[in-house]
């Protein structure tokens, strides 16, 4: 009997001292986080950069008889005008019986890596006319009540105003873009109707300031 109880004693140390052995390995453990927030701060605008923005492209700009199947060389009384990135001025025309109609066409240019989407073309009045002969203020008002401008900008049919005398109502349901990277053509057609009304004697008709607008985005 003291043999066998020798055994177990010696069987519970050793389990004992397997139990301390693990209880000295034990780890201590922790956890370190990290977050935050990065804010990529607006920039200047890239649609006004005078050189890679949005703006007229130079020498595009033409004017030819409405009724031309295709674009008449610029003659003798003719300009198509000056383009000088966000500006189209100085169109001069001249508007005849035989020739009641002009088409004036510029392209417009994105540089930008942005969609610039068109949100509304205006008039900041309608056409006025002067005359300075003896008939200066009927003349100048036959000729300007029947006149009619129309502005498209690219191809979809509802981008566009049309006027006279009175000052058009801004067009903003306008869905035409003008891709990054791409281009597209603005035109304004001016006419009269000659055989409602015979110019006695030159009159200038005189275009409001008209106006397209774009903007980086769709719904804005």
């Amino acid at each position: 009997m003291e043999k066998n109880n020798g055994k177990v004693i010696a069987i519970v140390a050793l389990l004992v001292g397997v139990v301390a052995l693990s209880v000295g390995f034990a780890a201590f453990t922790d956890q370190l986080t990290i977050n935050g927030t990065a804010t990529a701060k607006v920039g200047d605008n890239p649609f006004e950069d005078k050189t890679n923005g949005l703006n007229y492209k130079a020498n595009t700009a033409e004017c030819h008889s409405t009724a031309a199947t295709s674009t008449n060389v610029i003659t003798e009384g003719y300009s198509a005008g000056t383009l000088s990135e966000d500006s189209w001025s100085a169109i001069k025309v001249p508007l005849t019986k035989d020739i009641p109609s002009v088409t004036c066409t510029a392209k417009v240019e994105n540089k930008t890596d942005y969609v610039a989407y068109l949100k509304s073309i205006g008039a900041n009045a309608g056409v006025s006319c002067a005359s300075t002969g003896a008939n200066a203020t009927p003349n100048a008002n036959s000729v300007c009540a029947n006149t009619h401008v129309v502005v498209q900008v690219g191809s979809v049919a509802d981008d566009k105003i049309e006027f006279g005398t009175t000052q058009p109502t801004t067009n903003s349901s306008t869905t035409g873009s003008v891709a990054s990277k791409g281009e597209e053509t603005v035109t304004v057609t001016i006419s009269y109707d000659p055989t409602k009304v015979v110019a006695d004697e030159d009159v200038t008709i005189t275009l409001p300031t008209i106006t397209h607008d774009y903007s980086s985005a769709k719904g804005e």
